[in-house]
């Protein structure tokens, strides 16, 4: 028998390299059915019972699926032959539905009954891996002459007849398209899709202050990967018995992070038809979404809380944390950046939230506002713009425990109060300006505007407020109310 690893690459500049949504829309699709969907029809399991039934490994099978997930799959064959042709066949059936814009690697072993599930993983990644650096780039002409390219991204165009008009295009650009008409059918299990349907294009979505605004989240599960690497080396039983409780533990993760984003959708988009929401990645612990900038925060809050009531059986009961990174930019910004500063602050959640609890796992948010396009790290250009005169601006990310510093729930109750100040007239939305602004001068300049915020109030409400403004920093320096004065007119 062998043992066999897909493993796609690409993903993320595929789905992200356009400023279109339809295309991210089609292109999410196009990278969901690459494994989850040719892989079961190739099995001859088009009802996906491999999620159900129990593994084993017969002598009549050729080939059977252990668990699709995370962008890879593990499959047992037959023999290597059964392997390869299957491989080929896969290869070729991705490359030709991503217009030669994804790439699959793929590895095989023979598997060793003699040893543990660990050690056969162990060989199969190391060949994966040297799959990977042989495997050379990605040639999307298909060895057609090329007599024109793509301005930006030069690839190769082709050309093709649609409604009988000729057009002019890349092959991964007609991918997308052709994935377009079969992403309504891959969140069919997050969403009644007869109820339900996503958004294809917000440009017509507007926050409050009308400067067209998206939220990008990206969510990704913590030390997921060292639980299932302790899951593997904790399995001392036999291969095949520990290759069935790999495929219930991927099955779980994944049921159970979508049965989160299914619950989170339900609770914030409570009517019915079109809704400004695109799921654009739900596989595993790895969420990225696309939403109005006004539910950003509602939707990770919800969503956090949700995934603390679950428990992961298969880790003993194991309760998931996870970190939201929030990009908010406008509907003309580029989302391959969008997506990648989302990326960062969810890294960057991790890491500090970490630090903040002393290793332990804990949920947590961060957040970037995209003004303008964002050329270097977000740990560079946040030093850059939020270091002032020794004072530190922004004091995220936020970690979804109340007793913490850097709760989320007391960072929450400002901006309500806030925000809640701001609708109601009691404070002028051009004060908190002034003080976003004096912030960004210096240390003194903010405390003076403080200062001046509070001498000029009126009314017990207003003095109630401008009382809190009046201290504008901690005692480490550290600006108490910037997080809320950067969002405020693009959140709320």
């Amino acid at each position: 028998m062998v043992l066999a690893i897909f493993d796609l690459s690409g993903i993320q500049k595929f789905i992200f390299s356009t400023n279109k949504l339809k295309d991210i829309i089609g292109a999410s699709a196009v990278v969901n059915n690459a494994l989850f969907k040719n892989i079961p029809e190739m099995c001859n399991d088009v009802e996906n019972k491999w999620k159900t039934d129990c593994f084993d490994f017969s002598s009549d099978d050729e080939s059977k699926i252990v668990y699709i997930g995370g962008g890879n799959a593990l499959l047992m064959f037959k023999d290597e032959k059964v392997y390869n042709d299957f491989a080929r066949q896969l290869t070729e059936k991705v490359f030709l539905q991503s217009g030669g814009a994804i790439r699959l690697f793929s590895a095989c072993i023979e598997l060793d009954e003699t040893t543990t599930l660990a050690e056969n993983q162990k060989l199969l990644m190391e060949k994966l891996d040297s799959a990977k650096k042989a495997g050379g780039s990605i040639t999307p002409s298909l060895c057609l002459p090329i007599t024109a390219y793509d301005n930006n991204k030069y690839e190769p165009l082709v050309v093709r007849t649609i409604n009988g008009k000729t057009v002019y295009a890349s092959r991964s650009k007609f991918a997308k398209l052709d994935g377009l008409s079969a992403s309504k059918d891959i969140f069919e299990d997050i969403v009644d899709t007869q109820k339900i349907s996503f958004m294809k294009d917000f440009d017509k979505v507007e926050s409050s202050s009308n400067k067209n605004f998206v939220a990008i989240i990206h969510i990704d599960g913590n030390t997921m990967g060292i639980k299932i690497r302790e899951f593997v080396q904790n399995l001392k039983c036999d291969v095949i018995t520990a290759l069935n409780e790999m495929k219930k533990l991927s099955v779980e993760i994944g049921a159970l992070y979508k049965s989160v984003l299914k619950e989170t959708i339900a609770d914030i988009y409570s009517s019915e038809g079109e809704i400004p929401f695109r799921p654009i990645v739900a596989d595993g612990d790895d969420i990225t979404v696309i939403l109005e900038s006004a539910k950003a925060f509602e939707f990770t809050e919800k969503f956090m809380e949700y995934l603390q009531n679950r428990a992961l059986q298969c880790f003993g009961g194991y309760i998931p944390t996870a970190a939201a990174g929030i990009a908010f930019v406008k509907t003309g910004f580029p989302f391959s950046t969008g997506y990648d500063i989302a990326e960062q602050c969810c890294k960057n959640a991790k890491k500090e939230t970490l630090r903040r609890v002393e290793g332990k796992s804990a949920c947590s948010i961060d957040y970037q506002v995209c003004y303008s396009n964002i050329h270097n790290t977000i740990d560079e250009f946040r030093e850059e713009n939020y270091h002032v005169d020794n004072i530190q601006l922004i004091r995220r990310p936020y970690i979804f425990d109340k007793e913490n510093e850097y709760s989320y729930d007391k960072f929450k109750a400002v901006c309500e109060k806030l925000n809640s100040s701001i609708h109601t007239s009691i404070i002028a939305r051009s004060k908190l300006k002034g003080l976003r602004n004096a912030y960004s001068i210096s240390k003194l300049e903010a405390e003076s505007y403080g200062n001046y915020i509070d001498a000029h109030a009126t009314g017990n409400e207003e003095r109630k407020i401008s009382a809190l403004l009046k201290s504008p920093f901690n005692d480490k320096t550290e600006a108490l109310f910037f997080d809320y004065l950067d969002v405020m007119d693009i959140a709320w």
